[in-house]
């Protein structure tokens, strides 16, 4: 069976760390430099932070937007784990909202009837590589945290996902479309943020918090090929798209202004999740739920209040979607994508 991620880790990727390794310094310093820059251009931000955890980005911007422990912010149920871990570890509240019928985007109802005086912050997951304008959230009047997700790259109306929100937040887990084995970015307009970095370089225990070199160095060069592997993956994704366009399945949430980065590929599906599974693994495809688990399920809270995420989550379908995909493969999943979805 093959994999269903697989990081995209080449020659060049191999040789521009051992060249980082080879200089004796591993510590954050000119690799890290380099990659926050590149990081910033990609998404028209003045300044960006690697750190050497996601949870130091969340860490960061709750500083900022001056959250203290058991204030609120507002995710979707849609949103990461891995989010909502980072909001419980540095002690605020999360409060979690619906999406929009059909979406995967946070309920602008959901937001209005749980907004208040202890709200600071409303976090909204770019999910799947499929970027939304979110230009009418600004109109609550809280900083919006914009959570990359495999975005990177994925532009709306001309504008890159990250470049929406007050701020933007990226892990580089091996999952990712950019890896560095592990870490974390936040990224933003905002001044306060580059003053926090250039404090951050000005101090020496800073070392254990910014991002090494030796990781940043694999930033650096999978960052560079990001144009080159947004093509690879494109071309796979179209060719899914025509089969999807000859199937009974369905695409989430696409409009006609969007380019996406295909970081995963997620269809909607009315065949039951025993058939789905059974086919592709008899074919060595593994597939998974787009949602594995909502956020509303994880807290333990009510599925009535939680009714659009109850209805699309069991019908999101996520296929492998990487640039080394071999033709044998993408064949399979395509006929998988006509007969069966």
């Amino acid at each position: 069976m093959i994999r269903f991620n697989k990081p995209t880790i080449e020659k060049k990727d191999l040789e521009t760390v051992l060249y980082c390794m080879v200089r004796d310094d591993l510590t954050p310093g000119e690799y890290l430099r380099e990659f926050q820059g590149l990081i910033s251009r990609e998404l028209g931000l003045a300044c960006a932070i690697a750190f050497n955890s996601y949870l130091h980005s969340f860490e960061t911007i709750f500083r900022i937007i001056g959250a203290s422990t058991g204030d609120e912010v507002i995710l979707p149920g849609f949103a990461r784990y891995r989010t909502l871990h980072a909001v419980l570890k540095l002690g605020l509240k999360p409060v979690v909202v619906d999406v929009e019928e059909d979406s995967l985007l946070p309920s602008f109802g959901g937001i209005k009837k749980v907004l208040g005086k202890q709200t600071r912050c409303l976090i909204i997951p770019q999910l799947f590589g499929i970027p939304h304008d979110l230009s009418a959230y600004r109109d609550f009047g809280i900083p919006i945290i914009e959570d990359l997700d495999g975005s990177i790259g994925s532009k709306v109306k001309g504008k890159p996902a990250g470049s929406f929100g007050t701020f933007a937040t990226m892990h580089f887990s091996d999952d990712a479309v950019i890896t560095t084995g592990s870490g974390g970015m936040v990224a933003s307009r905002d001044t306060k943020l580059k003053i926090i970095l250039n404090s951050l370089l000005q101090d020496g225990s800073s070392v254990d918090y910014l991002m090494s070199d030796l990781n940043a160095s694999l930033g650096v060069s999978q960052l560079k090929k990001l144009e080159s592997s947004r093509e690879k993956r494109r071309r796979i994704g179209e060719y899914f798209d025509r089969a999807v366009m000859a199937s009974s399945c369905s695409f989430i949430g696409r409009d006609g202004d969007q380019e996406l980065s295909y970081s995963s590929y997620v269809v909607k599906s009315e065949t039951p999740w025993e058939d789905i599974t059974r086919f592709f693994k008899r074919c060595g495809i593994p597939v998974k739920r787009g949602i594995e688990k909502p956020l509303h399920h994880v807290l333990g809270l009510d599925v009535h209040d939680f009714l659009a995420c109850e209805e699309l989550y069991p019908r999101i379908v996520a296929l492998p979607i990487y640039p080394t995909l071999n033709r044998e493969s993408i064949e399979i999943i395509a006929k998988g994508i006509r007969a069966v979805l």
